[in-house]
């Protein structure tokens, strides 16, 4: 049943999590699916797929250093110093974010931590497993102070496996970031190189850009058995007025849109769409692509392979029916492409 969360399950070797990106970004796989077969090609090939009168359509974001190892400060024990690891979530108000903890059960309303001379927050509250942080700066302020003190926000699949690198803090990083944000990469764009756009204008295909500052919410699981009860996170999305343009004359000459990520598809398919136009947007979106969904603007997706049971693994099957998403990721398995974040990709035509 498509509302049945068991039915977005599949099973892969562990072995085939890809814990680091290729030194060579184009020869990574990319499974293509387009009039109704299946082609293995490399990344490099992509644009052997992409005509004149087609859009890309990148997310700008940039990722923020914002796991932090601090100290818990309690005033009344004494000055016992207990560790604890944070995850900065999604920014509500200036200085004020919500936060994954842990240990989450060591803090209490009131502690401050120290994550260094520098930078220090006091715990203000707890929701739904986070909690909520006043840092002692905010803005640019803020994001310098993570800059110099955090590590990259990798997924929890690959730091089980290994300890963060200064290296992630490029490879984990889009060529296209320049809006500070995020605290996950809008991954799809990780196969680009620097020179990428270059090779976009040498052949006179039209890109732009949208906004999604991706939050911790896109780790969180999937609670109900029936996903039409899910309540998808909120983030924060902006499409300007150039963007805005460039996607509605694609759309009035025919041409395919293609969203590169799961990040722009979620943006362009939300409630932004009126009557298969996009309009200027900046705020809040919660879209949860299942599907059911009647897409309005998107006929192409450029995405990595996702975790199952994850709302982005409901995303490709909502784009390219339910059969055809078990049959794209069991050749993906079959042929040991590399998996999830630093993994290999697919690009969806239907």
């Amino acid at each position: 049943m498509e509302d049945d969360l068991n039915s977005y399950n599949y099973d892969y070797p562990e072995d085939l999590i890809a814990l680091n990106p290729l030194a060579e970004k184009g020869l990574a796989n990319m499974l293509v699916y387009e009039k109704n077969s299946f082609f293995h090609k490399k990344v490099d090939d992509l644009l052997k797929h992409v005509s004149k009168n087609d859009l890309l359509v990148f997310n700008n974001t940039r990722v923020l250093p914002c796991r932090l190892s601090g100290k818990i400060i309690r005033l009344n024990s004494g000055n016992q110093e207990t560790k604890i690891s944070v995850t900065l979530n999604k920014e509500i108000e200036g200085s004020v974010w919500t936060t994954f903890c842990k240990p989450l059960r060591k803090l209490k309303e009131g502690d401050i931590i120290i994550f260094s001379e520098k930078l220090t927050a006091k715990v203000m509250s707890f929701t739904f497993g986070q909690c909520v942080m006043k840092f002692d700066s905010r803005g640019e302020a803020l994001v310098s102070r993570l800059k110099d003190v955090g590590d990259m926000p990798l997924p929890p699949y690959i730091t089980k496996k290994r300890s963060p690198k200064k290296i992630d803090f490029k490879s984990y990083q889009t060529p296209f970031a320049e809006i500070d944000g995020s605290v996950a990469a809008p991954t799809a764009s990780l196969h680009f190189s620097d020179d990428f756009l270059i090779s976009l204008k040498k052949k006179n295909i039209s890109y732009c850009f949208i906004t999604l500052h991706v939050s911790g919410g896109t780790f969180l699981p999937i609670r109900e058995r029936n996903i039409d009860k899910h309540k998808m996170h909120y983030e924060y999305a902006k499409v300007d007025k150039n963007a805005a343009l460039q996607i509605n004359n694609t759309l009035k000459k025919g041409g395919k849109v293609i969203a590169v990520g799961t990040t722009v598809m979620r943006v362009l398919e939300s409630n932004i769409s009126v009557e298969n136009n996009i309009q200027a947007y900046s705020g809040s979106i919660n879209t949860f692509i299942k599907p059911g969904h009647v897409f309005k603007v998107c006929s192409g997706l450029f995405t990595n392979f996702h975790l199952p049971k994850s709302t982005l693994f409901i995303l490709v099957n909502a784009f390219v029916g339910n059969k055809k998403a078990k049959e794209l990721y069991s050749l993906a398995i079959k042929n040991r492409y590399r998996l999830f974040s630093y993994g290999d990709c697919c690009l969806l035509l239907p």
